[in-house]
C-alpha cells in the first residue's frame, strides 16, 4: 500500500509540474502573439517578461500589467515634458512641451479609467480609452516632430504599449 501511495504522489507531482510548464509555455505563447502585433517585438517581450507577476499569468493578468505599464510610462513622460517646459528658454518650444504635457495628462487619466474598466471586466471601455490615448500620443508626436529625440522615443514606446493593450482588448472582447 505504501508503494501505491508513493507512486500516486509521484504521479501527482509530475503531472502538476507538467501542467505548470504547459501554462508557462502558453503564457509565453500569448506574450509572443501579443508582441507580434507591435512595431517592436523585442521591447514588448522584454517589458512583459520583466514585469510578469507569475510565469502562468493569463490574458486578463497580462492586460492589467499592460495598462499599468502604459500608465507608468505616460506619467513619467508627462513629468519629463513638464521639466523640459520649465527649462526651455524658447517660448514656441515651451508651448509645444506644455501641449504635449497636457496630452499626456489626458492619457494618464484615460489609463486610470482603463485600469478601472479592466478590473470590472469592461473591456470595451478599456479599448475606447486606449484608442483615445493613441490619438493623443500621435497629436504630441505630430506637434513636436523630430524636435526632441527623447520625446520621440518615449512616444514610440507608449505607442507599442497602447498597441499591446488594444490587441489584448480585441482578444478579450471576442
Amino acid at each position: 500500500m505504501t508503494k501505491f501511495s508513493g507512486f500516486h504522489l509521484l504521479t501527482l507531482f509530475i503531472a502538476s509540474h507538467l501542467l505548470s510548464l504547459a501554462s508557462c509555455n502558453s503564457t509565453q505563447d500569448l506574450i509572443n502573439q501579443i508582441c507580434r502585433q507591435t512595431s517592436d517585438f523585442g521591447y514588448c517581450n522584454d517589458i512583459l517578461n520583466r514585469n510578469l507577476p507569475t510565469p502562468s499569468t493569463d490574458l486578463v493578468g497580462i492586460t492589467k500589467l499592460t495598462i499599468l505599464l502604459t500608465l507608468s510610462n505616460a506619467k513619467d513622460t508627462k513629468i519629463y515634458l513638464e521639466k523640459a517646459e520649465a527649462a526651455e528658454k524658447n517660448a514656441t518650444r515651451r508651448q509645444l512641451y506644455a501641449g504635449c504635457a497636457d496630452d499626456y495628462y489626458q492619457v494618464e487619466v484615460k489609463m486610470f479609467v482603463a485600469a478601472y474598466d479592466v478590473g470590472r471586466g469592461e473591456y470595451k471601455g478599456m479599448v475606447e480609452n486606449l484608442q483615445a490615448s493613441s490619438r493623443l500620443v500621435i497629436l504630441c508626436q505630430n506637434a513636436l516632430g523630430d524636435l526632441v529625440y527623447d520625446v520621440r522615443e518615449r512616444n514610440r514606446k507608449l505607442r507599442v504599449l497602447l498597441t499591446m493593450g488594444l490587441y489584448e482588448g480585441s482578444l478579450l472582447t471576442k
